[in-house]
């Protein structure tokens, strides 16, 4: 279920045990100039790296719906930083193709990325995948930590590929990522798991260490995000992302890991 009321969002999106999303009436958070940025809950585009006065700025107005082949495209008018944001939802084989996009609608060249971040309920346990170990002694993947992040949190688990968070109500915020960020980003909730992929880069630079995916928890909501390259928009140019997404029996199809 695709909103034209705010946005770009996606608000809906169900399976056999109901909308897997986070439906967040109230959340929020306080933006630079004293406003509040809605959750709304759903799957939402932000503009990364997290510089408050450009990745809060509200989505809080109409967005133009237009049908395209396959699925819907919604458009928001510019923001406050003045950046243009949209929203393209197309059927594909086993699944949904979702296309972001960036334009730079300022008078002044703008260093973002693409920031897709969907909201799902708590109750369920989100895999972040490693990527595969490369050959010979370099160093070739990494977890990356925010500052509020304890390792010794119960709800982690390392294992063989993977790092599983559980979602639960059970202590502080937390986040993860992963980079380069290659493999499935998966949430695994009443016998269902929901999945979404990107091609990451490997030659772009990414921003928050270069952890194309990651993993947000705290008690109202899981999210799971992924990144796009880091670029400098001039005036009028776009930038786009693109995720793949599938929902499936838990257990059923290709592996998580």
């Amino acid at each position: 279920m695709v909103t034209t009321s705010v946005g770009p969002r996606v608000l809906g999106f169900t399976g056999r045990a109901g909308n897997l999303m986070a439906v967040l009436p109230e959340g929020g958070l306080e933006r630079p100039d004293g406003g509040r940025f809605a959750f709304v809950g759903g799957h939402r585009l932000w503009a990364a790296p997290e510089i408050p006065e450009v990745t809060y700025a509200s989505d809080d107005r109409p967005c133009t719906a237009t049908e395209i082949d396959g699925g819907v495209r919604v458009e928001a008018p510019a923001d406050a930083a003045g950046l243009v944001k949209a929203l393209q939802v197309r059927g594909a084989r086993g699944g949904w193709t979702l296309d972001h996009e960036l334009r730079n609608d300022s008078d002044r060249p703008v260093t973002v990325a693409p920031w897709a971040i969907t909201q799902l309920r708590p109750g369920g346990t989100a895999t972040l995948p490693l990527p595969p170990r490369g050959p010979g002694p370099q160093a070739d993947r990494a977890v990356v930590l925010w500052p509020y992040t304890d390792l010794a949190d119960e709800r982690i688990g390392f294992e063989r590929g993977v790092v599983r968070v559980r979602s639960e109500p059970a202590g502080p915020p937390l986040k993860l990522g992963s980079a380069p960020g290659e493999g499935p980003l998966s949430y695994r909730i009443d016998g269902e798991a929901f999945e979404k992929r990107i091609d990451p880069d490997p030659d772009a630079p990414y921003a928050d260490r270069g952890a194309a995916l990651q993993v947000y928890l705290c008690d109202e909501f899981c999210e799971l995000e992924t990144l796009g390259p880091l670029v400098t928009l001039e005036p009028g140019a776009t930038t786009r992302h693109t995720e793949r997404w599938t929902l499936r029996a838990a257990g059923a199809g290709r592996s998580e890991t």
